[in-house]
């Protein structure tokens, strides 16, 4: 039941990131949402002679178990540094800005998400259909995990991650590795590939700064 009902919460805040006011408007910098674990600098425009104070903004973060159990949001702290409001939410969710025009107050909603990453073996990642070279294959030293959006140039440590070799034979092989390198075991299955093999990287886990630990895209490759 837990379940579903998060499934719910998440499926409301998708819609979350639309104008609800015509009195003001919310502008963020980071991929349409704000990202948990930063600072995020945000533009608000509002229908007034002058431009906003601190004083007439505050903002609110509701996270699944809040919505669930029907707690208290948690404020958070706003700054306004050079005409642009600062927030930093500690956890993915939904930020309510509360902000005060005319005496009555607005409400405008956008997610808060966790960073991910895109993780890859070499330059091949999940989905691609290009076959490695035996050769290439044979020397890889391991997966790394890279943010690829929002303006961030940073990498993300890979916990774990399985591999499966499926030989021509198909018989397959597995171990499970721990850390982003390869270790003796893997190495050893990375070594045995033949051409046309397959093999499967799968229950990839990774944590970005500041985020919790998150599964990356299972990755398929045949061997050229």
């Amino acid at each position: 039941m837990k379940i579903y009902l998060i499934a719910i919460f998440y499926f409301s805040i998708t819609f979350c990131n639309g104008q609800n006011s015509d009195k003001v408007i919310v502008h963020t910098e980071t991929c349409n949402d704000l990202i948990a674990g930063i600072d995020n600098y945000i533009s608000i425009i509002a229908m007034q002679d002058s431009s906003l104070t601190e004083e007439q903004v505050s903002a609110f973060l509701i996270t699944p178990d809040i919505y669930l159990y029907e707690k208290k949001p948690i404020e958070l702290k706003i700054e306004k540094i050079n005409k642009k409001f600062k927030v930093h939410p500690d956890s993915s969710g939904v930020i309510e800005f509360h902000i005060k025009v005319d005496g009555k107050i607005e409400i405008e909603t956008i997610k808060a998400k966790q960073l991910k990453a895109v993780c890859r073996l070499s330059k091949y990642k999940a989905n691609s259909e290009v076959k490695i070279p035996i050769a290439e294959f044979r020397v890889q030293k391991g997966i790394n995990a890279y943010i690829e959006c929002c303006g961030f140039d940073a990498r993300c440590k890979v916990i774990e991650f399985e591999v499966i070799r499926i030989s021509s034979d198909e018989l397959p092989s597995r171990t499970i590795n721990n850390g982003a390198r390869f270790d003796e075991q893997a190495q050893t299955l990375i070594k045995l590939a033949e051409s046309k093999d397959i093999y499967i990287f799968r229950n990839i886990y990774y944590r970005c700064p500041s985020t919790e630990k998150q599964r990356s895209e299972d990755m398929i490759f045949e061997i050229k």
